[in-house]
């Protein structure tokens, strides 16, 4: 089985890679998203990640009642201000677009609930970095395979 190598985004000052998993509900969990209003939401992210927030979509999927989104974004961009435009412009269009769909599920200018998921992800977890952080400065221990005794 061959591994993943990690693929770093190159910027004029950095090196990175900042990954996102957010989750948007429906508010009151309302099934309102059907298939084409998912694969419109789909296409608006992409457009929207990439253009305006010089990031990149990983992945886009969810169910009548919530989307989960995978995205990279650039170090200059604040996770919290692209998620927030990202539902403010998804339930502005999905308004705009399918009125009928929405109509009688949802009322007032309220798409998603008010909350939302953030979450950054990794390669490693918690502990280990902890551990490794600890580590910094200490001298390692030898390990078996370079120890040459008989």
């Amino acid at each position: 089985m061959s591994e993943k190598k990690t693929v770093y985004s190159r910027r004029a000052h950095s090196v990175c890679r900042l990954t996102y998993h957010a989750v948007f509900v429906v508010k009151y969990r309302r099934k309102v998203i059907s298939p084409g209003i998912m694969d419109f939401f789909k296409v608006h992210t992409k457009y929207l990640i990439e253009e305006r927030f010089r990031g990149n979509l990983t992945e886009f999927n969810g169910e009548a009642d919530h989307v989960h989104i995978l995205f990279e974004l650039p170090p200059s961009a604040a996770p919290s201000m692209v998620i927030c435009s990202l539902k403010t412009q998804l339930s502005k269009e999905a308004r705009k677009r399918y009125p009928e769909q929405i109509r009688g599920k949802l009322w007032k200018d309220s798409f998603w609930s008010d909350s939302y998921l953030p979450a950054t992800t990794g390669g490693a977890d918690i502990e280990t970095l902890e551990k490794y952080i600890q580590t910094q400065g200490t001298k390692k221990p030898r390990s078996l395979k370079s120890d040459h005794r008989k």
